[in-house]
């Protein structure tokens, strides 16, 4: 039973509280805790369902996990970064290595059956037909 679940379907107010914060900050909750990159996305509407594009440069197709739960979609991935501590030549690290989560609610219902996605040059495209219409 999750937690939501156990608040009769109303989410804890620390909850809510920490997506406010983590949102304000630009961060994003990941499997281990609160994650220090979230990519952005483009969610089109198109007369079949919609699209959705992630700037998601450094990861790879296997290491994304895409699910849809009636209007929920979920994007979960990981990249990781090579680092050598030990080069002195260094002086700034920006990239970062870990796991993400994006979740958002979409406007109709998605055939899970149907979703497509393809990654190139860092851009993810996920198509998602609505339910009851042809491709």
């Amino acid at each position: 039973m999750s937690r939501q679940e156990e608040n009769h379907g109303f989410p804890s107010l620390r909850g809510e509280v920490e997506t406010l914060f983590s949102q304000a900050l630009g961060l994003t909750r990941g499997r281990g805790g609160l994650a220090a990159w979230t990519p952005t996305l483009d969610l089109t509407e198109e007369p079949g369902g919609f699209v959705l594009e992630m700037d998601v440069p450094g990861v790879r197709l296997e290491d994304l996990e895409i699910s849809v739960a009636g209007r929920r979609l979920t994007v979960r991935g990981r990249r990781e970064v090579v680092r050598e501590s030990t080069d002195p030549r260094v002086r700034l690290r920006e990239r970062w290595s870990g796991s993400f989560s994006r979740s958002l609610d979409l406007p109709d219902q998605v055939d899970e059956e149907k979703i497509s996605a393809t990654l190139r040059e860092g851009i993810l495209r996920i198509e998602l037909p609505r339910r009851g219409r042809s491709r």
